[in-house]
C-alpha cells in the first residue's frame, strides 16, 4: 500500500500543480505546456464579441474561477489561467478601443494610464509565475557530530543599542552545533561593544572605516576568519538553538548549494498592525514575501538571499567576490550573482530566528525606500535579463521582484485618474460605462481570487493596495532617481528599539499621501455640481465616482498608519506557555503555567493566588532549562475564566537570570510557529474601511488612560 501524504487535502498539490511540477523536467512537454496555455488566452483576448456575449462569458469564467477557489483550493493553476485570460483581454480592448487621445490633456492623462495598467497586468502574471508551485521544503538529516563543518556566525552592528546585540548575542551562543565560532562585527567601533563581546564570550571585529556598510563589514571579516560555512543574522534577530541543524542539511548534501535561507519572522507588530491596532486580525505585510514569494522562488532556483537568518557556503560567496557592494540592496544583488555563477539555494520556510520589525511608519518608509531604490539598482547595473548564468525562470523572478517595487508612479495614477476628471473633466478612458464594467469587473474580481489563491493565507485582499499607497510617493522618488543616476544613494540603517509615550501624528511623511486624500474628497465634493452640468455623462460620473470612493477608503487607512500609537514598553512581550512555580512567604509552592513573558515581567494564570500577596520568587521553566529565583512584584490582577491572572514584574535580575529569560523567550526550536490567518474578501474590506477610525478611537482612549494614571 503507497504511503499517505500526511499534508491536509487543502495543502497538497492540485493536478495541474504536479503536471506542471513534471513538465518543467522536459523541455518539450514544458514548451507544449506553454503554448497550451497562451493560445486560449490569446485567442479568447482578441475574439471579438458582442458586448452581450462578452459579459455572458465573463459571468461564466468568473462563477468557475470562484467555485474553483472554493471548492478545489489546490488547482490554483486553474484560477491563475482564468485570471490572465480575463486580464490580458482587459488590456487588449483598453489599447484598441479605449484610449482618449482627442486633446492633449486627455491623451497624456489616459496613456499614463494605460501604462498603469499594463504595468500592473505584468506584474499580475509574473507573480503567477513566480508561486505557481509551492512546495515546502522539510529540513535534511545531518551526519554525525564528529563529520560536520565550521560555521562562523556574524552579527553585523553600526549604532544600535547594546540591549538588542545582547539578545542576538545569547541566541547565538545556544545554537546547538559543535565547530562554530561567533564574531560581533562592530562597524561603529564602540567601547560597550568590545566589553559585551568580552562578557558573552565572543569573538570581536571591527575595521578602521565604514566603506560599504553592511557589505563592506562583512566581507571584511571573511578576510579575518576561517569557517566553512557562515552564517549571518541582522543585530536585532535572535536565533533559535535549532538554526544549523535545520538548515546545514541542505548544505552537507548538495555541494552546488551556495545559500540557505529562513524566513525573516518579527515578534513585534509592524506599524501597519500597530497604528492601525490590527494585531492578530491582519498578516503582517511580509508574511506574503516570506511564505509565499519565496517558497515559490525556491522550486524555480531563485531563493533570495535576504541579509539575515541565512547560511552561506564560504567557497561560494568568495567565487562571486563578496557580498555585492555596488547597490544598497546587498543582499538580494548577491543572491542575483551566486545564481548566475551556478550555485544553487534553498529556502526552508520555517522561522529559525525572529528580529524587531520598524516600530514607526517613518522607519518603515526609509526602509522600504532603500529597498526600492537598491533593486532598481541592480536593474540599472546587473540586469538579470540580460546576466549570463540564468535560467529562464531566475530572470523572470528577479524581474518581478524588481518591478515589484516600481508601484509608486502606477499607484499614484490610479488614485488620481478619476479625481482628475471629476474635478477638471479629463478623460481617462473613452467608452461606454457598461463595456467598462464588463471589461473591467472580470479583471478585477478574477486577479483578486487570483491573488487569493496564491497567497496561501498571507495577504488579504485589498491590503496590497493599503500598502503600496502608504509608501507610493516616497518609492516613485527613489526609483526614478535610480534610474537617472543609479549608482546614487547611500545605505541607511533601519532603526530599531525606540520608544514613545504618547500618540503622535507623523504629519511629515504622511503629508504626500494627505494631499492626494484631500483632492480625492474634493472630488467627491464636487461631483455632485458635475452630475447636474453634465447629464449626458452621468453613467461615466457614477462609474467614476465609484473608483474614487474606493480610492478615498484606501487612502484613509494609508494616512491613518502614520498616527503613531504609543510603545512605552523597554522590552517586547511574546506568547509564551512555559511551567511556572511562585513562591511566596507564608504560602505553599503555587503552580501555573505562563501567558506571556518579557525580559522585565512575566503574566501567569493559575487555579488562585492569596490577595495579600504582593512580591514573590519565580521559577520559569522551558525545554532547555530553567529561569529560577527571579524576584518579582505583583503590578497587576484579574480573575479570567476561573483562574487567577498575574502580572509579575522583575526586579534586580542577575546577568545569569537576564540570559536564560531571554533564552527562553527566543531560542526554543518551535518559537515561532507561523500561524496562517484566514479572511474573507468582504470582511477583509470592511476592515480597511473601519481600521483607520478604530485605530483613532482607540489611540484618543489609550492617551486618555495614560494621562488619567
Amino acid at each position: 500500500m503507497p504511503p499517505q501524504d500526511p499534508r491536509p487535502a487543502s495543502a497538497r498539490p492540485g493536478l495541474a500543480e504536479r503536471f506542471l511540477r513534471e513538465a518543467v523536467r522536459s523541455p518539450v512537454l514544458l514548451g507544449a505546456t506553454v503554448l497550451f496555455a497562451i493560445l486560449p488566452a490569446v485567442i479568447f483576448a482578441f475574439a471579438d464579441l458582442p458586448l452581450r456575449s462578452h459579459a455572458i462569458l465573463s459571468a461564466l469564467v468568473m462563477a468557475i474561477g470562484l467555485l474553483t477557489l472554493r471548492r478545489l483550493p489546490n488547482w490554483r493553476l486553474a484560477v491563475a489561467l482564468l485570471s490572465i485570460c480575463m486580464s490580458v483581454r482587459y488590456v487588449v480592448w483598453r489599447g484598441l478601443a479605449t484610449l482618449a487621445l482627442d486633446r492633449p490633456e486627455d491623451a497624456v492623462l489616459s496613456l499614463m494610464l494605460y501604462a498603469a495598467e499594463l504595468y500592473g497586468t505584468g506584474v499580475l502574471i509574473l507573480g503567477y509565475f513566480q508561486t505557481s508551485i509551492m512546495q515546502p521544503r522539510v529540513p535534511s538529516l545531518l551526519p554525525d557530530d564528529a563529520q560536520l563543518p565550521t560555521v562562523d556566525i556574524y552579527v553585523p552592528t553600526y549604532n544600535e543599542g547594546v540591549d538588542i546585540l545582547r539578545r542576538t548575542l545569547i541566541g547565538a551562543r545556544t545554537i546547538e552545533w559543535p565547530r562554530k565560532t561567533i564574531y560581533l562585527l562592530d562597524d561603529g567601533r564602540r567601547p560597550e561593544m568590545k566589553a559585551l563581546a568580552e562578557e558573552l564570550g565572543v569573538q570581536y571585529l571591527t575595521r578602521a572605516d565604514n566603506r560599504h556598510a553592511k557589505a563592506g563589514n562583512i566581507n571584511a571579516a571573511l578576510k579575518r576568519t576561517t569557517g566553512e560555512f557562515i552564517a549571518i543574522f541582522d543585530c536585532d534577530h535572535v536565533p533559535v538553538r535549532s538554526f544549523l541543524r535545520l538548515t546545514m542539511g541542505f548544505l552537507l548534501k548538495d555541494p552546488r548549494v551556495g545559500l540557505v535561507q529562513t524566513p525573516h519572522h518579527f515578534y513585534n507588530p509592524d506599524p501597519f498592525e500597530r497604528n492601525l491596532w490590527l494585531e492578530d486580525l491582519v498578516p503582517p505585510e511580509q508574511e506574503m514575501f516570506y511564505h509565499a514569494v519565496q517558497i515559490g522562488n525556491d522550486f524555480w532556483n531563485s531563493a533570495f538571499f535576504c541579509g539575515s537568518c541565512a547560511v552561506l557556503r564560504r567557497t561560494a560567496i568568495e567565487s562571486v567576490g563578496g557580498i555585492a557592494v555596488e547597490t544598497v540592496t546587498e543582499d538580494a544583488h548577491t543572491a542575483l550573482r551566486l545564481h548566475a555563477e551556478g550555485w544553487r539555494s534553498a529556502y526552508l520556510d520555517i522561522p529559525q530566528a525572529a528580529g524587531l520589525a520598524t516600530e514607526r511608519y517613518a522607519f518603515h518608509v526609509a526602509q522600504r525606500m532603500r529597498w526600492a531604490r537598491g533593486m532598481t539598482q541592480i536593474f540599472m547595473l546587473d540586469n538579470p535579463l540580460f546576466k549570463r548564468g540564468l535560467t529562464v525562470a531566475q530572470r523572470l523572478n528577479y524581474l518581478n521582484a524588481i518591478q515589484h517595487f516600481q508601484f509608486g508612479i502606477p499607484r499614484m495614477v490610479y488614485l488620481v485618474s478619476p479625481a482628475i476628471f471629476l474635478v477638471f473633466g479629463v478623460h481617462a478612458l473613452r467608452a461606454n460605462p457598461w463595456e467598462v464594467i464588463a471589461y473591467a469587473l472580470p479583471h478585477v474580481f478574477l486577479s483578486l481570487i487570483g491573488g487569493l489563491a496564491s497567497s496561501r493565507s498571507v495577504r488579504h485582499a485589498f491590503w496590497a493596495e493599503v500598502y503600496e499607497t502608504s509608501l507610493a510617493p516616497y518609492t516613485a522618488l527613489v526609483t526614478t532617481l535610480a534610474f537617472f543616476a543609479p549608482r546614487s544613494g547611500s545605505f541607511n540603517v533601519t532603526v530599531k528599539g525606540s520608544q514613545l509615550n504618547r500618540a503622535a501624528y507623523d504629519v511629515r511623511h504622511a503629508f504626500p499621501n494627505l494631499l492626494l486624500l484631500a483632492f480625492c474628497f474634493t472630488a467627491l465634493v464636487l461631483t455632485p455640481s458635475r452630475w447636474q452640468l453634465y447629464p449626458e455623462e452621468r453613467g461615466t460620473l457614477l462609474v467614476t465616482t465609484l473608483w474614487n470612493v474606493y480610492n478615498v477608503i484606501i487612502l484613509g487607512a494609508a494616512v491613518m498608519v502614520a498616527l503613531e500609537r504609543p510603545q512605552r514598553r523597554r522590552t517586547w512581550r511574546v506568547r509564551r506557555e512555559h511551567r511556572v512555580r511562585i513562591l511566596a512567604e507564608g504560602h505553599p509552592v503555587m503552580h501555573g503555567e505562563s501567558v506571556d513573558l518579557s525580559e522585565g515581567g512575566v503574566r501567569v494564570r493559575l487555579p488562585s493566588f492569596p490577595d495579600n500577596v504582593q512580591s514573590a520568587i519565580v521559577d520559569i521553566e522551558g525545554s532547555f532549562g530553567v529561569a529560577a529565583g527571579l524576584n518579582s512584584v505583583v503590578v497587576n490582577r484579574f480573575a479570567a475564566k476561573g483562574m487567577a491572572d498575574l502580572r509579575l514584574e522583575f526586579r534586580d535580575l542577575s546577568p545569569a537570570q537576564e540570559e536564560r529569560l531571554i533564552e527562553l523567550m527566543f531560542t526554543e526550536p518551535d518559537a515561532w510557529t507561523h500561524r496562517p490567518l484566514s479572511q474573507h474578501p468582504l470582511q477583509s474590506l470592511l476592515t480597511v474601511v473601519y481600521a483607520p477610525w478604530r485605530a483613532l478611537v482607540l489611540s484618543l482612549r489609550d492617551d486618555e488612560l495614560e494621562a488619567d494614571a
